[in-house]
């Protein structure tokens, strides 16, 4: 066999092989989504609904916290309770090492946010019509 025939073998066994090679590949992405999808599903109602306030609590201030960044040092922690409508009460600066306008940033932003009516799920899982959040950031000085 002439080398250009050669490669062209092992070309040809190589693409033979990657239909045996891809899809396990495949099933198994598939099987790992579809353990993530359901540990997700296994996890209370209230720890998904803290995570995605936390979400929306993060996109709110830390847009506001990169455009002066000059500014940033220290780490600020803070707690709230959202009500049945997912309006902010009780908003508190739990622990704090850096300046008040990182406070103040933090405060402002997240009683501006807009978070979701807290699910039926979540109120029946818990046995009151709250829900307590808490929040950190910190900054490299």
């Amino acid at each position: 066999m002439s080398l250009v025939s050669q490669r062209f073998h092992f070309s040809l066994d190589v693409m033979r092989a990657r239909p045996f090679v891809i899809i396990p590949l495949i099933c198994c992405a598939q099987a790992i989504a579809q353990m993530g999808a359901a540990a997700e599903l296994r996890l209370p109602a209230t720890s998904l609904y803290q995570s995605q306030v936390s979400a929306i609590a993060s996109q709110a201030v830390v847009p506001e916290f990169a455009k002066h960044r000059e500014r940033l040092k220290g780490s600020v922690k803070v707690t709230f309770r959202l009500d049945r409508q997912g309006r902010v009460k009780d908003f508190k600066v739990v622990s704090t090492n850096s300046n008040p306008w990182v406070q103040e940033t933090a405060t402002r932003m997240i009683r501006a946010a807009k978070f979701p009516p807290i699910p039926k799920k979540v109120i029946a899982e818990q046995g009151h019509d709250w829900v307590d959040v808490e929040a950190k950031w910190s900054f490299r000085i």
